[in-house]
């Protein structure tokens, strides 16, 4: 897990039953491999913007959004069902079912500029900025932290960072220090609350982009390195006395470190750091921690050419030297980790040093990935910025998928953020659609044996078999197989009319791009019509079959 997992039911609720199916046990995967949750989408809430940050604690996920009402694509104000939410939500992680908590996170209105795509125009040359960028909860689970562009909370002042009672859900009356500018990463201690951003001050006093205040009352505290351009993200690791920062800048504390580096955790002052990032284009977006000593980060690069950083990485804290990349092309937005899986929240393609992905003349987003946090193999070759004999991560299979979102949409990222606690799995974004069904810009994803979780299995086109007769009177059936969102391998049932039970059985592995073509011959075959299809098992007891084929 990359955050503290606990926290007490914000209000109570009516527990809803779910008509999803319940997956019966584990299902098999390749030995020694950590296996990831379901790939089958549960019932969640819809928001009518952007989902920049989600966090799951105890039996909750928070997430929070940019408002976007009458935008392109979104659902308008007031539609069935619709209830009013200021940029954080609340639900039931274990249901879906909505929460009552409805903090009501605003931002003044100014005048000046264009300040970008995350705020909205009030007026004429006046905007308004109150986006929630990201969540944390504490270690203890006693309060969850919001930072963003937002200047209000329930209409008291809360300069881009703010703190709730994680049981009741009230603001907390003590935490609230002033940021000038904007807040978009955070990491929480049992004493201190490390801020990344686009600030230039806290309380008054100058900070460059990284600042470190109390987490109880707030107050300023003397860590005070600088970054010149944004930072995304900030992992604190109290085990190594780091914090780690990523984003877009070039130089921190007036050293060359662009887009990722550490700190000393005390002092601010740079530490040893081997990693250097591929191109200076490059922007790390999120980092995440299991406690391993690892710092898992993803990335994307804003310009393009080769090589560049859009994928994921494994990273020592102690050291900055890599433990792993994935070579994958395609922007990373987040990345979460629990029970040795790392998922991701991209929009990934071309991933040919983990010999995934390829691209074959056009391109297919996997929006939603899995990968081990461990090394499994080495690179065979040459790909991007991973060299041959390099370390790489191995592809799992959970292959969800959304769309990137309305038409109109600046980014068309479709996720934007992911987190887990190992149960569940719960995605944000822009998306409207999620494994080809409408939901939009929030989903969950269940572990097997976690009641309600839904096998996502075999998938479709799946083909009638082609039939030829042999001069013998044998009939040769020869199928193309399919592929499963949620399993590696697929046994595949050679069915006949007339017989209860498969006349021929075989195994096959499949990844979307990489469908394997079987055949058998039946010398068993009625002489006079014979009709045969295929049926497709997984590991979970999914069935999906084709259609029938006949020959004479």
């Amino acid at each position: 897990m990359n955050r503290a997992r606990k926290l007490s039911c914000v209000a109570a609720v009516a527990v809803a039953a779910l008509s999803a199916a319940v997956v019966p046990g584990p299902a098999a995967i390749a030995a020694g491999l950590p296996q990831p949750v379901t790939a089958g989408a549960l019932p969640t809430p819809q928001t009518d913007g952007v989902v920049f940050a989600v966090a799951i604690a105890g039996n909750i996920a928070v997430a929070a959004w940019e408002v976007q009402q009458g935008a392109p694509g979104r659902r308008g104000a007031g539609g069935p069902g619709e209830v009013t939410r200021n940029n954080l939500l609340a639900f039931d992680v274990t249901t879906g079912e909505l929460l009552p908590w409805a903090p009501v996170v605003s931002g003044s209105v100014f005048s000046g500029s264009d300040p970008g795509p995350f705020c909205k125009p009030a007026n004429t040359g006046r905007w308004i900025c109150d986006s929630v960028f990201r969540i944390e909860v504490s270690p203890d689970g006693n309060k969850i932290y919001v930072g963003g562009d937002f200047d209000k909370v329930d209409g008291q002042w809360r300069s881009r960072v703010a703190a709730f009672d994680a049981a009741t859900g009230a603001l907390d009356p003590y935490f609230k220090p002033r940021v000038a500018g904007r807040v978009r990463g955070l990491s929480i201690t049992d004493d201190t609350v490390y801020l990344g951003g686009g600030f230039n001050a806290v309380d008054g006093v100058p900070r460059t982009r990284l600042a470190a205040v109390s987490t109880g009352s707030g107050a300023l505290l003397p860590w005070a390195p600088t970054a010149d351009r944004e930072v995304f993200a900030v992992l604190a690791a109290p085990a190594q006395g780091r914090t780690v920062i990523g984003g877009s800048f070039d130089n921190v504390n007036g050293t060359y470190r662009h887009g990722l580096t550490a700190v000393d955790a005390a002092s601010g002052a740079l530490v040893p750091w081997k990693w250097v990032t591929p191109s200076p284009y490059d922007t790390i977006t999120d980092l995440a921690t299991d406690g391993t000593g690892t710092v898992y980060v993803g990335s994307y690069n804003w310009l393009g050419g080769n090589p560049r950083f859009e994928g994921r990485g494994a990273i020592d804290i102690a050291t900055g030297k890599p433990r792993w990349m994935d070579g994958c092309y395609g922007d990373t937005q987040s990345v979460a980790v629990a029970d040795g899986v790392l998922y991701s929240a991209s929009h990934t393609h071309n991933c040919a040093a983990i010999n995934a992905v390829p691209e074959n003349g056009s391109i297919d987003y996997h929006r939603l990935l899995a990968e081990t946090t461990t090394a499994t193999k080495t690179a065979q070759r040459n790909v991007n910025y991973v060299r041959s004999g390099d370390p790489i991560p191995e592809l799992l299979p959970w292959l969800p998928n959304t769309n990137g979102g309305p038409a109109g949409s600046p980014w068309l990222n479709g996720p934007w953020a992911v987190d887990t606690d190992g149960r569940y799995v719960v995605v944000g974004g822009e998306f409207t659609t999620v494994n080809g069904s409408a939901q939009q810009s929030l989903t969950r994803f269940a572990a097997r044996g976690v009641p309600g979780a839904v096998n996502n299995g075999p998938q479709v086109p799946f083909p009638a078999p082609d039939l030829s007769r042999r001069i013998d009177g044998a009939i040769s059936i020869r199928w193309t197989g399919t592929w499963d969102a949620q399993n590696r391998e697929i046994r595949y049932e050679v069915m006949r009319a007339g017989t209860a039970n498969p006349i021929y059985t075989t195994t096959s592995s499949a990844w979307p791009w990489s469908v394997t073509t079987m055949s058998f011959t039946d010398n068993q075959a009625p002489q006079d019509t014979a009709e045969y299809w295929i049926r497709s098992v997984d590991a979970d007891g999914a069935v999906l079959s084709t259609p029938h084929s006949s020959i004479s």
